[in-house]
């Protein structure tokens, strides 16, 4: 009788030990998920107004308090200026968005938590692009590439400057060669098929402006070696 009576009390001893384990798992979890659950009660803009240029992209920055609250809450438009910039794309909610600048003129933006009166603004100004249709060099003048190297040069362009308008050219192409078809932009991939030296320019056919690379092609092996 008295090893039954054991046994009971060990029985009850081990479901009232489980009953507890799962009673404080359940709580670290319901802790957990409340703590990555946290609605925003503050929002507010990491600058009041920006200055940008007429076809810029560019990005606006919301804090939220607390701060591991959800950014999930965020819910963004334009109260002001809807012709005068543009979101990136359909997404509207979060901590951070893209926009377009349009054209000249003040826009305003606002960014809300969802369901309350709580927002924040920032104003944007929007300035006429440069006009000088400028281009610059990215990077050094003079490149060594090895034989059969594929490689890409850049310039950066003014706000007023189009793509198509900008047109490259190569004095020598059996030094090297264009990788593809595109010959147009601010950034072109070319090939080295051959040792010897070259030049590559970039134009910008409205204005005439034009800044150019050297290109010196090497041996592959020559090339390693100088590394």
């Amino acid at each position: 009788m008295k090893s039954k009576r054991n046994h009971i009390r060990k029985s009850i001893i081990s479901l009232l030990t489980a009953a507890v384990l799962l009673t404080g798992l359940s709580a670290s979890a319901t802790v957990s998920a409340d703590y990555y659950d946290v609605r925003p009660t503050g929002v507010s803009m990491t600058v009041k107004k920006k200055t940008v240029k007429k076809g810029n992209h560019f990005e606006l920055y919301a804090r939220v308090s607390p701060y591991n609250a959800d950014d999930d809450g965020l819910v963004w438009s334009i109260v002001k200026g809807k012709n005068i910039i543009r979101f990136e794309d359909y997404d509207r909610d979060g901590d951070e968005q893209e926009f377009i600048a349009l054209k000249k003129g003040t826009a305003k933006v606002c960014c809300k938590i969802a369901g309350t009166n709580k927002k924040a603004y920032t104003t944007i100004v929007v300035k006429k692009a440069s006009s000088k249709g400028t281009i610059k060099r990215i990077g050094p003048k003079t490149r060594t590439i090895a034989v059969g190297e594929d490689f890409d040069l850049e310039v950066r362009k003014s706000a007023g400057v189009k793509y198509k308008n900008l047109k490259w050219s190569i004095k020598n192409t059996s030094v090297v060669r264009f990788e593809d078809y595109n010959h147009y932009g601010d950034d072109v991939e070319f090939r080295a098929v051959s040792t010897g030296k070259t030049k590559i320019t970039c134009k910008n056919k409205k204005t005439g402006k034009s800044v150019s690379y050297t290109i010196k092609v090497v041996s592959r092996n020559r090339y390693y070696y100088d590394d």
